[in-house]
């Protein structure tokens, strides 16, 4: 259990102790640090990208060539030589995969114009990428539950990328300290809207807790959990004429949000910061 000197502690590694006269705006300039950091980081992350990218594109075709090789005088070798080295390539195909995944979304993230969103698609990539997270991983069941042929949305890639993730990192962080994680990712399409649903079996939400949710900084987490991804998500999704909803009892939490299925009002989102 972290307590609260715990989480003074670790924000005053980023923030100069009396900087600050407000406790608001000491949690801001820590939640800017924790993603200004991330962000230098992602950038250094996007050119190591690409470079492994083409190492691995030319380390799989050398072990192609190899394996050939091999075949052809397979009377001479050892079987075994062969199956490591099919196994060699299967990891190499995995790594490909990981990088096609990273790649892929850092191409949605730089673009600047709306598009079509497909929320089926957006979805998986994130439960893709979030698989590389030990916790999610290692401990966490997911279920997915997706209508087929949802129709898509219009806007901007990275506002539906982060307000999603937003609200199933929520998810995930409720599960830290509960003995069943089980996570459920819904899509449907309901009264001429389209719904996206996020169900965990975490920790619930309190009478008291239900009063300040989606307000900014408000977290029961403690440690770096800022009490933002609620507040951003719906701050990334109101414009697009998204509802929020959420249910939470009998050991269950699910947080929905519904978009019409005429999301439209683009041109009055220009000019805010994509």
């Amino acid at each position: 259990m972290r307590t609260g000197t715990d989480e003074m502690g670790e924000r005053r590694r980023h923030c100069p102790e009396g900087k600050f006269h407000h406790p608001e705006t000491e949690k801001l300039f820590c939640a800017f640090v924790d993603r200004y950091r991330y962000s230098a980081l992602g950038a250094l992350v996007k050119g190591i990208v690409h470079n492994l990218n083409g190492s691995l594109q030319v380390l799989s075709m050398q072990m192609e060539l190899l394996q050939a090789g091999l075949l052809k005088e397979s009377e001479r070798i050892d079987p075994s030589v062969c199956e490591r080295m099919e196994k060699c390539l299967g990891h190499v195909d995995r790594l490909k995969g990981m990088v096609e995944v990273l790649m892929h979304q850092g191409a949605h993230d730089e673009q600047e114009d709306s598009q079509d969103i497909r929320l089926n698609e957006l979805l998986e990539e994130k439960l893709s990428l979030l698989h590389h997270d030990p916790f999610f991983k290692h401990q966490l069941r997911v279920k997915r539950t997706f209508f087929p042929q949802l129709p898509p949305l219009k806007g901007y890639y990275v506002d539906f990328s982060e307000g999603l993730l937003g609200l199933i990192r929520n998810a995930m962080e409720a599960m830290e300290e509960t003995l069943q994680k089980e996570m459920t990712v819904v899509t449907k399409v309901e009264n001429h809207q389209v719904w996206v649903a996020i169900k965990d079996t975490g920790c619930g939400i309190s009478e008291e807790s239900r009063r300040h949710l989606f307000t900014p900084f408000f977290t029961t987490k403690g440690g770096k959990h800022y009490g933002l991804g609620l507040f951003l998500a719906k701050e990334l999704l109101t414009p697009y004429g998204a509802s929020f909803d959420y249910a939470s009892g009998n050991g269950e939490t699910v947080f929905s949000v519904g978009f019409p299925l005429n999301t439209v009002g683009l041109d009055s989102l220009k000019g805010k910061g994509r």
